[in-house]
């Protein structure tokens, strides 16, 4: 069961739930829109190389590595803070969004290469905000709802995200075109600051019940083989996806010759297919007799393929079908991850485990985006693409091993999840 909320606190209801998650994501989709899609470009635009965005993309992962700190202080530590709440969660997610909507703002004024070292210290300040807000939000989530929702309240998470890059994609390119960059970062502070409306009608319990009280003994159940199994996938599944991701917009720009508006349309149509790819997979998640190992291999064998085709027929006449059929396959993959996440989470330490497992995959993120971007100058965008692929083999073997480990040992959470 849940937490019990405060009597007036937007996390009562499951549509209270699904609002207010859905905000925090939409945001977090919205400062992604430029991350994943602008970032790269941004530099280029300004002469930046390859080696200085393979420096930038692996050292934007730092704070996401350290999700374990942020969930641990907050399982453990509450906070009282003027104007940002009470409690586990709500004042460290409204502190975070506070950070990156500063952060962003000052961005406006750095230029991006001929002031590099200042401008990766920003951008590690955006994304320290952004780590924060985001693993103390997924904390949250996992306190607030209730087992057979969970698979639910991710979908809604998947697809808000996904519905902040499709709504903000196109909007960022043309905006960059007719107003220079600078715009871009005024606006997603002020988009960090939305969520912080809807924060003021969540209230946390006075005292977490003892299903949720912090304790050390959670940890015990990290070392076992099955999270090492799961963890190695965490790994493999975001090298693959993520090294694409951080390409895929710049074989855009740089191999296909498109403009920016051009790519802020194609990726707009990757989240579109995030969009139909989260709501699709929150849907069979939840059909009978289809378990989320079923789920998961077709998914990889999904991502398998569309990168096979990235690297062998996408071309400027297809290369929208390709986003959305790319944006498909990430938010399932993403879906599938979270999921099993979510459902192993101790929520003893629900935010600090589900932040370990994020930091894992962050590793395989910071790995995937640095070597990616490291070979754009040197390697062709297709063979890059290739060898993804074949990498991502790797993921079929992992899932099975998984499934055989929840075969001899049932977990009731993935159970509530895939019944």
């Amino acid at each position: 069961m849940p937490a019990d909320p405060s009597p007036n606190s937007i996390t009562d209801t499951r549509h209270g739930r699904i609002l207010l998650f859905g905000c925090l994501y939409f945001a977090q989709g919205a400062i992604l829109a430029y991350v994943v899609v602008f970032n790269n470009l941004y530099l280029r635009a300004f002469g930046g190389t390859a080696g200085q965005l393979s420096l930038l993309n692996g050292l934007l992962v730092i704070p996401f590595v350290l999700k374990i700190g942020f969930g641990l202080l907050s399982d453990k530590t509450a906070l009282r803070l003027p104007l940002l709440g009470r409690g586990h969660r709500v004042p460290y997610i409204s502190l975070g969004l506070l950070l990156t909507f500063v952060a962003s703002l000052v961005m406006a004024f750095v230029p991006p290469v001929t002031m590099y070292p200042l401008f990766v210290a920003v951008a590690l300040s955006v994304a320290l905000g952004l780590a924060i807000y985001d693993t103390v939000a997924d904390g949250y989530a996992i306190d607030v709802t209730p087992a057979e929702e969970q698979g639910q309240i991710q979908g809604v998470m998947v697809i808000s995200r996904a519905a902040g890059v499709v709504l903000l994609a196109a909007i960022y390119g043309r905006a960059i075109e007719q107003f220079g960059w600078p715009v871009i970062f005024v606006a997603i502070a002020l988009i960090a600051l939305g969520p912080q409306v809807v924060l003021r009608f969540a209230h946390e319990p006075a005292q977490r019940p003892p299903s949720h009280t912090f304790s050390w003994a959670a940890l015990s159940r990290l070392w076992r083989p099955d999270m090492g199994r799961f963890s190695l996938y965490a790994v493999v599944y975001s090298v693959s996806l993520y090294g694409a991701n951080a390409i895929i917009t710049l074989f855009v720009k740089e191999g296909l010759g498109q403009s920016l508006s051009r790519v802020g349309d194609v990726a707009a149509l990757g989240g579109v297919g995030m969009f139909l790819g989260g709501a699709a997979a929150a849907f069979v998640i939840r059909r009978p007799g289809l378990t989320i190992w079923s789920q998961g291999l077709w998914t990889a064998a999904a991502v398998v393929a569309i990168l096979l085709l990235m690297a062998s027929v996408a071309s400027n006449q297809n290369i929208m079908l390709m986003f959305v059929l790319w944006g498909i396959c990430l938010s399932a993959s993403e879906l599938i991850f979270i999921t099993l996440a979510m459902a192993k989470a101790d929520r003893r330490m629900g935010a600090s485990q589900f932040a370990i497992f994020m930091a894992i995959s962050n590793v395989g993120v910071g790995l995937g985006q640095s070597t990616t971007t490291a070979l754009i100058d040197t390697l062709d965008f297709r063979w890059i693409f290739v060898g993804l692929a074949v990498f991502s083999l790797l993921m079929f073997p992992l899932l099975n091993g998984m499934r055989r480990d929840d075969e001899r040992e049932p977990n009731p959470m993935l159970t509530a999840v895939s019944r």
